[in-house]
C-alpha cells in the first residue's frame, strides 16, 4: 500500500507541476499584444494540456485520500488511477504540441524549430512510455 501511496503523490506533484507550467504559458499568451489564429490555437492546445492535467491531479489526489482513508486499497478505484495515468500521459503530448505550436509565433523559423524539436521530444516520451508500460502487459 506504501508503493501506491507513494506513486499517486509522485504523479499528482508531475501533473500540478505540468499543468502549472501549462497554465503559465496561457497567462503569457493571453497578456501578448499579437493575435491571430496561432496565438488562439496555441492558447487552446495549452488550456486544453492544463486542464486534462488538472483533471488527473484532481484523480490522484482523490485516489490518494481514499487509500488514506480506508488504509486499503478498494477495488472500485483501482480505474480511477489508471485513467488518471492515461489522461497525464495524453496530457503530456498536448502540452509538447503546444511547445512546438508555440514557435510559429515568433516566426516561421522558429516555427520550424520548435515544431521539429517537438515532434522529436514526442517520439522520445512515447517510445519511453511504450516500453516502461510494456513491463506492466
Amino acid at each position: 500500500m506504501e508503493n501506491v501511496l507513494q506513486e499517486l503523490n509522485q504523479l499528482a506533484t508531475l501533473a500540478g507541476l505540468l499543468g502549472g507550467f501549462g497554465f503559465t504559458a496561457v497567462i503569457q499568451l493571453l497578456s501578448m499584444e499579437r493575435r491571430g489564429k496561432v496565438v488562439t490555437a496555441t492558447i487552446l492546445v495549452f488550456s486544453l494540456a492544463t486542464l486534462m492535467f488538472l483533471l488527473a491531479l484532481l484523480m490522484f489526489i482523490l485516489t490518494f485520500s481514499a487509500v488514506l482513508e480506508l488504509n486499503a486499497i478498494p477495488e472500485t478505484l483501482s480505474n480511477l488511477g489508471t485513467y488518471g495515468l492515461l489522461i497525464a500521459l495524453l496530457a503530456v503530448f498536448v502540452l509538447e504540441a503546444g511547445i512546438g505550436l508555440a514557435g510559429w509565433i515568433r516566426s516561421k523559423a522558429a516555427g520550424l524549430a520548435t515544431t521539429i524539436l517537438a515532434a522529436i521530444t514526442m517520439c522520445l516520451t512515447a517510445s519511453v512510455m511504450v516500453s516502461v508500460i510494456g513491463h506492466f502487459a
